[in-house]
């Protein structure tokens, strides 16, 4: 298990989903940069409520940051082969617009 810190934009709109038990998660997926040109689509899951509740304020396009648990996992494309891919389990989301907002905010009371 990695720990990470991750930022990217959101490549679908968040969802909020049920367990069985009736508990709330929210699930999206994110475009991470991964060089020049390149970039990999991460599953994106998160079980905390105010995390959760971040994410689904915000929509397709917008760019956040994202700590949690980073794993790697094998999958069956629609086309029968094994793929790779990457899931972050969020335990924060960061909207970069509102900490963009929250600081032009600051700096307005602060007279700059």
């Amino acid at each position: 298990m990695i720990e990470a810190l991750i930022q990217g934009t959101l490549a679908s709109d968040p969802q909020e989903r049920q367990t069985r038990d009736g508990k709330p998660f929210y699930t999206c997926s994110l475009r991470v940069s991964a060089g020049e040109g390149d970039a990999l689509f991460m599953s994106l899951t998160s079980f905390s409520q105010m995390a959760g509740e971040r994410l689904v304020s915000l929509q397709k396009g917008a760019n956040l940051a994202a700590v949690g648990r980073l794993e790697q996992y094998s999958f069956m494309s629609k086309d029968g082969s094994e793929r790779n891919g990457w899931r972050l389990t969020a335990s924060e989301i960061m909207s970069v617009y509102k900490a963009r907002k929250r600081g032009s905010s600051k700096d307005a009371e602060d007279g700059e």
